[in-house]
């Protein structure tokens, strides 16, 4: 029987590129290992460094991580699963890995006795995953210049992120149709837009939800990667017998010279199913 995975694409790239990029160390794995590649629903601009060498379209699952647009991603990861599935592995690069993670951790909330979605997770340099519910996560709304007079997403929920998680003002980027007048936020490094009470940001961290991803997971990063606490804080919501961590010496890639390690990774992680 073939060992099953569903990968997904970081931001800004598609299936064919992510196929390109992990093409190296797929390569060097059994050969019943069955990757399927399939595309995000929405265009973007190309990531860093693509649009050199890959033509478009440029594509991710989501423009923003707000509770209605990963409603949306996971119930086409919901869809490809029903209709291509079953699959024993989900690999995912940047945004993908996230929405793995968001994924995974939606189903067993919501399905605590049924199978797991997924039987094993690959994240390779993944950012921090968000919700699609208000009951999870911390309220980043402020983060992605929602200001304003705004009442916790939930009593008591948290609306400060770990300082060393704002990365990159690319991934702060809200709804487009948010405008750019003043809300009156106090802190200045923050985007500042108008007050929305319908849009919500709930990113999943350890210190505040209690629910871990309970398969195994293979955790892949780079020691340069701007989203490299990211990827560390990831492994926090996860079992640390069940989770394989990898960290190669590179930044946000996927190098070539890292390929036996990520193989060997997986490969401990495939036998402890």
């Amino acid at each position: 029987m073939p060992f099953r995975v569903l990968c997904l694409h970081g931001m800004g790239v598609n299936a064919a590129i992510f196929a390109a990029q992990t093409a190296h160390f797929r390569s060097l794995l059994p050969l019943d290992y069955e990757w399927i590649f399939i595309d995000g629903p929405a265009e973007c601009d190309a990531a860093p460094g693509v649009a050199a060498f890959y033509e478009p379209p440029y594509l991710c699952w989501y423009t923003s991580p707000t509770t209605a647009k990963m409603d949306s991603a996971h119930k086409l990861i919901s869809s490809v699963i029903e209709r291509d599935g079953p699959f024993d592995a989900v690999m995912g690069f940047s945004q993908g890995a996230a929405l793995a993670a968001s994924a995974i951790l939606r189903h067993q909330i919501q399905h605590p006795n049924r199978p797991p979605l997924f039987n094993m997770g690959i994240f390779i340099c993944s950012p921090m995953p968000f919700s699609q519910s208000l009951d999870f996560g911390v309220d980043a709304r402020k983060y992605f210049g929602l200001g304003g007079l705004l009442r916790p997403s939930r009593p008591g929920c948290p609306t400060t992120v770990p300082e060393y998680l704002i990365t990159d003002p690319a991934y702060l980027k809200g709804e487009d149709e948010l405008d750019d007048s003043s809300s009156g936020s106090d802190d200045e490094s923050l985007p500042v837009r108008r007050t929305s009470p319908s849009i919500f940001y709930q990113m999943y961290h350890s210190t505040v939800d209690t629910v871990r991803i309970k398969i195994p997971t293979v955790h892949v990063y780079g020691r340069r990667d701007k989203w490299r606490l990211h990827s560390k804080d990831l492994v926090k919501l996860c079992p640390k017998n069940l989770a394989t961590v990898y960290e190669h010496d590179g930044g946000h890639e996927i190098p070539k010279s890292a390929s036996e390690e990520i193989c060997d990774a997986i490969e401990i992680a495939v036998a402890s199913l």
